[in-house]
């Protein structure tokens, strides 16, 4: 399994920013790939839409594409910014659009170097250690210490 972090640019210059610790953590099995509006990244758009889900909330006119974690897939795109700049990443990229999504309910962020603007969101740390939990992934205890330790 590969997750791929859809980074806005001003994410990649805080130092607040945990998306480098799933980087660290699952180091060939993530890439962070820089958001653009006006070049989509080849290799996200190469990705298998039947073996890939995209991590992003659901609206009333996606739930027939939601999904089960269940479900035996190889990618995972996260996206990785504040609510506010993964709205604009998802809003102004239509081929993230016909992606499987999946929606993470019912958890509460720890998050302490930020103030979430959503009750709900959680950090891209966060993200990754429910998904890799979900999944099994030998990476999770790794991922979980260092979002611990960063954290503090």
């Amino acid at each position: 399994m590969k997750l791929w972090l859809i980074t806005h640019s001003e994410e990649l210059k805080k130092s607040s920013g945990t998306g480098k610790l799933v980087k660290e953590a699952l180091q060939q099995d993530c890439e962070i790939i820089e958001w653009s509006r006006v070049d989509p990244h080849p290799a996200i758009l190469a990705l298998n839409k039947q073996d890939t889900l995209l991590i992003y909330p659901i609206d009333q006119t996606q739930k027939q594409s939601s999904h089960s974690l269940y479900t035996p897939i190889k990618h995972l795109i996260i996206l990785d910014g504040t609510w506010q700049q993964a709205r604009k990443i998802y809003n102004r990229s239509p081929y993230l659009h016909d992606f499987t999504h999946h929606e993470i309910q019912n958890s509460q962020s720890t998050y302490s170097k930020r103030r979430n603007q959503k009750q709900t969101g959680l950090c891209t740390a966060e993200v990754a250690i429910h998904l890799l939990t979900e999944y099994q992934h030998p990476a999770t205890s790794k991922l979980q210490q260092a979002y611990t330790n960063f954290n503090q």
